[in-house]
């Protein structure tokens, strides 16, 4: 009971807290919401201004190469090299966390992101291309430096891309659920995702 009632005062300040932040900040992060920025950027990036190479042609491939290389060596070396190679330098970039508009930014934000993790990759299991928007449908596998060596966690994902006419990235939107594999670590977090998981 005692435990109910510690869970259920945890996740009432987290909901207070939570609801002054979006009344406070209206520029709070979303993942998932079709913001102004979100929408001028599909505008911007709308595919009929490019030439894109043919469905399931060499080219496409060509293309499509330097993505999945950078993801599956998610490492310091290959991130800093590589990230503004693949991506425009102008680009829309929106994953579970953050929102960015450069490469620069984007290559900085995921060098950050390695800093707690041991090993990185990605694992792409399938394309699909609908007129010149791209679909890659993923496992991220991490390695974290708190766990064992080697004790890799697991989560799905996609990723939305568009394409500039020279193959690179123009356009990045993530569709991805963080709460299992990174707010969990989180001990207020990870109370409250079992308490909820559990009134389910």
């Amino acid at each position: 009971m005692i435990q109910t009632k510690t869970i259920l005062t945890l996740l009432f300040v987290s909901a207070t807290l939570l609801l002054t932040a979006c009344t406070t900040s209206p520029e709070m992060h979303t993942q998932t919401i079709p913001n102004s920025e979100y929408r001028q950027a599909l505008a911007a990036t709308d595919p009929a201004q490019f030439v894109l190479p043919a469905p399931d042609s060499e080219a496409e491939q060509a293309m499509l190469g330097p993505v999945k290389a950078l993801f599956s060596d998610y490492s310091r070396d290959n991130l800093t090299q590589n990230v503004t190679e693949v991506y425009a330098e102008d680009v829309y970039f929106r994953d579970a966390f953050k929102e960015f508009k450069k490469a620069t930014d984007i290559r900085d934000y995921m060098l950050e992101g390695l800093k707690p993790l041991e090993k990185a990759e990605f694992v792409f299991n399938r394309v699909a291309r609908s007129g010149g928007d791209y679909y890659l449908d993923w496992t991220m596998r991490l390695d974290f430096k708190k766990t064992p060596p080697g004790t890799w966690e697991e989560s799905i994902g996609v990723s939305h891309m568009r394409f500039n006419s020279e193959g690179k990235v123009i356009f990045h939107q993530d569709y991805w659920d963080p709460t299992d594999i990174v707010y969990r670590r989180i001990p207020i977090a990870k109370q409250l995702i079992a308490f909820v998981k559990g009134q389910m």
